[in-house]
């Protein structure tokens, strides 16, 4: 685990040695290993493991109501979602932090770093885990045939304090309200979703973005050891 080498000094966060071969290099390098795309977005999936009797006041209900099959546990790992603005495109749909990396990130964790602090106010402090890659084809009447890739982390934040978790801040024009949930949450949403039943779902997301937050997930749980 290192500083980031090719961040910019507007952020502070460090990268798994694992990940950084791959991904902690400038952007220019990035996209040149990667001719196939021609945009890049990124996400960044932030968890808690709170205790028990101090559940964030901004956990889903179910969360709050939850009883662990493992008694001897005294603490719940929850997942930020946020829902978007009414106003903005998929809106009421569920997602997680994330956006296009823009001209002026140094690099693509940079621009991870970057949407969190935007979409919730968090500063990333670590990039634990890749967790995997979307990508998707579209042609737009001005733009031509777009290829688009997403990149997601599990990634942590400096602000891990007690209460942290209802320190959110939305940037109002993409989100109207954000919850912690818990993983059956997630799996039992999508999985309605993908047989066709979205009015049962508690949340439904936007694109892929719940099968992602779903892989998202096992990937938390192995790096904890609970997966």
């Amino acid at each position: 685990m290192a500083r980031s080498k090719a961040g910019s000094d507007a952020y502070n966060y460090t990268v798994a040695s694992h990940l950084e071969a791959k991904f902690d290099m400038p952007m220019e390098e990035f996209a040149a290993a990667h001719p196939e795309f021609d945009r890049f977005i990124v996400g960044g999936f932030v968890f808690t493991n709170a205790p028990l009797d101090d559940l964030p006041l901004s956990s889903s209900a179910s969360a709050k109501e939850t009883i662990l099959p493992d008694t001897s546990a005294d603490s719940l790992p929850l997942m930020l979602i946020m829902q978007r603005a009414a106003s903005d495109s998929h809106g009421g749909r569920f997602d997680f932090p994330g956006g296009s990396a823009e001209p002026t990130d140094a690099s693509l964790l940079d621009g991870v770093a970057r949407e969190v602090f935007e979409e919730t106010g968090f500063h990333v402090s670590h990039f634990r885990e890749f967790v995997r890659m979307d990508n998707w084809a579209k042609v737009y009447p001005d733009k031509g045939l777009v290829r688009s890739a997403k990149f997601s982390f599990v990634v942590d934040v400096h602000e891990k304090t007690r209460g942290w978790e209802d320190s959110v801040l939305l940037a109002e024009t993409e989100h109207s309200r954000w919850t912690w949930a818990t993983r059956d949450e997630i799996d039992e949403s999508v999985q309605l979703c993908k047989e066709g039943m979205e009015d049962n779902a508690l949340y439904t997301f936007v694109g892929v973005q719940g099968e992602t937050a779903r892989e998202a997930w096992q990937v938390y749980l192995g790096l904890s050891g609970k997966a």
